[in-house]
């Protein structure tokens, strides 16, 4: 009978050393405590390593260990029963593991934001000109400060803002009230998708918006932003894009009645956020940075409430809020310039409810005088005492 010896090799023998000299740790790891493993093996750095149950995340920490420190001898052994539960366990995790991986290289490949993002910025453009320059030595472009455009945080959902900051604007994020974009200490823009400037005008929120821009800049701008996906694609019936029903006659009739009520409103038609962010540059030409303290600092105008009310406005307080008609208060600051502010305090606090009770000869200066000013209560009386019947 021959008995075969066992190959013994002498180099991992002497580089483990003497088995009396080594020093024995045992050490438990949980599933919730993964970092405890990493700890124990950083600093007690040991040579063999011997893992009585085969755990799938205790193994990979060891991986990692051994990837951290390529220079350090390292053995590691698995002791298991062939065929039993605790390697089908074993081979089940590294399955999972497996598809894991699997399923997140599919979930790579069909993402639609690309891995590399492409972060170039254009050189700033040049917004301070002046006449006296004969165009002889032009500025580094190194030393040209950037121009600044604030940016409501609502405003990052569209393309616009990442289009300012390629084209060398320096974008600052903040929580606006009045305005979308704003351009400088005098110059305010609200951007208006085509879908978006249909809602707005059919609720009315975009008469009240313009209205809070022009009390507080003097040079205030609706921005009507197209894009490629309007070209084929009928927005909201297409009342701008050349429709003819019934529905776009009337948003269009609105979106005039907005002109009138805002001559001093101006529009831009922009046909990409590209071309707005040219726009822009032309609107920020020789004018002064904005102030982001001033522009977080302004708010929607509030009904301030008198501290001490009298008995019939208390009476009124008590009855149940009544809303104004949005067509009647639209008509009233359109073709009597009012506020439209001054015009919903006026239908909801007051006994008027129609137009016939407000044109009305029975009407007195008291009921309207703490709702106008002096000049648009004599109108108001005028065409109420008028006798529309004489030739």
């Amino acid at each position: 009978m021959e008995v075969k010896k066992e190959v013994v090799d002498d180099g991992e023998v002497k580089q483990i050393g003497e088995i009396a000299n080594c020093e024995l740790i045992m050490a438990s790891a949980n599933d919730w405590d993964r970092y405890t493993i990493l700890k124990l093996l950083e600093q007690k750095q040991p040579s063999v390593i011997v893992l009585y149950t085969m755990n799938l995340q205790t193994l990979r920490q060891i991986e990692l260990y051994r990837a951290c420190n390529p220079k350090k001898y390292l053995q590691v052994y698995c002791l298991q029963y062939l065929e039993s539960t605790e390697e089908s366990r074993y081979l089940e995790s590294i399955n999972r593991e497996t598809l894991a991986f699997e399923a997140l290289i599919r979930e790579q490949g069909t993402l639609m934001i690309a891995r590399e993002f492409n972060v170039e910025r254009e050189e700033p453009p040049k917004i301070k000109t002046s006449t006296r320059d004969g165009g002889g030595d032009q500025d580094d472009p190194e030393n040209i400060e950037r121009p600044k455009v604030i940016v409501d945080m609502r405003e990052f959902n569209s393309e616009l803002p990442t289009v300012l900051y390629t084209k060398g604007y320096d974008v600052v994020a903040a929580t606006l009230e009045v305005g979308d974009y704003i351009l400088s200490t005098n110059i305010a823009v609200e951007r208006k998708a085509l879908d978006d400037l249909t809602q707005s005008l059919q609720s009315g929120r975009v008469f009240k918006q313009i209205e809070q821009m022009l009390l507080h800049y003097e040079c205030s701008v609706l921005l009507v932003e197209s894009s490629t996906k309007f070209e084929t694609k009928i927005v909201n019936g297409g009342p701008f894009q050349g429709e003819l029903s019934r529905h776009c006659r009337e948003v269009r009739s609105r979106l005039c009645a907005l002109i009138r009520a805002h001559p001093n409103m101006r529009i831009i038609w922009s046909m990409s956020p590209t071309n707005s962010a040219e726009l822009f540059i032309e609107l920020k030409l020789n004018s002064p940075e904005p102030d982001v303290d001033k522009a977080v600092s302004l708010k929607v105008d509030q009904v301030e409430e008198e501290e001490e009310e009298e008995p019939a406005a208390k009476k009124r307080k008590e009855k149940k809020k009544r809303k104004a008609n949005p067509t009647l208060v639209r008509a009233l600051s359109t073709h009597l310039d009012l506020r439209n502010q001054d015009v919903q305090k006026f239908m909801v606090e007051s006994s008027v409810t129609n137009l016939a009770e407000l044109f009305s000869s029975k009407l007195s200066y008291e009921s309207i005088s703490e709702f106008f000013p002096q000049p648009k209560q004599e109108l108001i009386k005028t065409l109420a005492t008028f006798d529309f019947s004489k030739k």
